[in-house]
């Protein structure tokens, strides 16, 4: 099983977990400074191929259950993504699925949204109950206000997702608490906080 302790010295290395959003970006991911792609498209027909070059090129690979095409959200889909594509872990909104994976041995990251105080409640009530690895907050800019409110609740380290488009998106975010950001954006797949620092200082 991939520890949590290994993505978070994955996420020291390069904060930035590279979301694969077109499978003809792969080259462009692997060729990044990204230690952590999540596969966030593609179907049951092309997944395994994508996995399987990424882990080729020593990425860590996790899947975004609920993007991927003709997937059922069940435990079966979580045993068919351990034992036969031999991912790292899964992202979903679903604690069902962070269960199974659990069981499965994969790392768990739950998606909450936190558009709103009612959304926030609710995705502090569903972690309550599945006990993921990594708590996933979507948008990504909205760490920087819940990030105090699900730290009380919860000890998991948080990843910001979405709308996370420039380098200082991803600053504000780091420094707010969040471990990681998780992001589309080709441009910020370089991201590192070790030349962040040295331009910060030149």
């Amino acid at each position: 099983m991939l520890s949590q302790e290994k993505v978070l010295a994955a996420l020291r290395e390069c904060p930035i977990i590279a979301s694969l959003q077109k499978p003809e970006m792969i080259t462009t991911a692997i060729n990044s400074s990204v230690r952590i792609v999540m596969i966030s498209s593609g179907d049951i027909f092309n997944i395994g191929e994508i996995s399987q070059s990424l882990r080729k090129h020593n990425k860590l690979v996790l899947v975004h259950v609920d993007m991927i095409g003709g997937m059922a959200r069940d435990k079966v889909t979580i045993r068919y993504l351990k034992e036969k594509l031999d991912v790292d872990g899964i992202v979903t909104p679903n604690g069902q699925l962070v269960a199974s994976g659990h069981k499965e041995g994969l790392l768990t990251a739950q998606r909450i949204f936190a558009h709103d105080t009612p959304s926030v409640v609710s995705g502090i009530n569903a972690l309550r109950q599945s006990k993921p690895d990594f708590i996933e907050i979507m948008p990504g800019a909205a760490v920087l206000k819940v990030y105090e409110e699900v730290r009380r609740h919860f000890q998991q380290p948080i990843i910001a997702a979405g709308l996370i488009k420039n380098i200082q998106d991803v600053k504000q975010i780091l420094k707010a608490g969040a471990v990681g950001a998780d992001t589309s954006t080709p441009s910020l797949w370089n991201f590192s906080i070790a030349k962040s620092t040295t331009e910060r200082l030149s």
